[in-house]
């Protein structure tokens, strides 16, 4: 029998690394997801795994290990001081290249927040829009700030894809469901320390799922040490190893519910 999850994968900035080690630990142990979905970093690790390569995961998060988000100097040559879109750009090149958002082993969902009609609605990005890994990967990371490179999809105004719900679960299961899977069982992997689900950036609030989903939520057995927008080592490492601590804590209880 094959896999019989999806995996949502939380847009938390840098404190992926959590993603990265829970991800790394399920791979070891043979469990591979169905499907992924993904909101702004969470997108990036989504699809690495779309197009298999975990196991590069933790190699691209030591080579970013200091990098600085803003460079004050930048200003002296008229540019933007914080660097957030040419780290993940960066990433995004090397990692995927041209491939497109139908060329992956799995099924795989990004999300992103576009203005239409006077507001943001969320949208989703799939194998049925013509667009790179990278550019959707981009537009879904994108926020005002740290970021400096505006990604439009469509034309249209697009940001951050986690600014309407950070965890991407309704679409996750809606993967599996258009793909003949085990419908809506799907994991929830989230940096926040309470396990919570939520939507919003400065002012975050619970996010609601729909009552016909079935998920679990795989959350930090312990407080993450790192930051939103910090690449510092030690931390970044001591992230991975709770990542792979919770990964393990999460399949303990619930292996019967992922169908191994």
């Amino acid at each position: 029998m094959g896999p019989r999850f999806g995996i949502a994968f939380e847009g938390c900035a840098c404190r992926a690394a959590f993603h990265v080690g829970a991800m790394e630990w399920f791979a070891e142990h043979d469990l591979f997801p169905a499907a992924v979905a993904g909101a702004s970093s969470g997108a990036l690790i989504a699809a690495a795994i779309a197009v298999d390569r975990i196991a590069d995961l933790r190699a691209v998060w030591e080579g970013l290990y200091g990098t600085q988000v803003r460079d004050l100097r930048r200003l002296l040559r008229g540019r933007w001081p914080y660097r957030m879109s040419e780290i993940v750009g960066g990433v995004a090149k090397r990692h995927f290249g041209t491939r497109r958002l139908a060329d992956t082993s799995i099924p795989l969902s990004i999300t992103v927040s576009q203005w239409r009609g006077g507001g943001f609605e969320r949208r989703t990005l799939t194998a049925r829009d013509d667009l790179t890994i990278e550019r959707a990967v981009l537009a879904s990371c994108f926020f005002p700030g740290p970021y400096s490179r505006h990604v439009p999809i469509d034309r249209r105004l697009t940001v951050d894809g986690a600014w309407l719900g950070r965890v991407p679960v309704v679409e996750a299961a809606r993967l599996r469901q258009g793909h003949g899977g085990q419908a809506d069982r799907v994991i929830a992997c989230v940096g926040d320390d309470a396990g919570r689900l939520l939507r919003g950036a400065l002012r975050p609030k619970p996010m609601a799922i729909p009552a016909s989903v079935d998920y679990r939520v795989l959350a930090p057995v312990e407080p993450l040490p790192l930051g939103a927008f910090d690449f510092d080592g030690d931390r970044t490492i001591r992230t991975m190893a709770i990542g792979r601590a919770s990964a393990e804590a999460f399949v303990r209880t619930h292996r019967e519910w992922m169908g191994g």
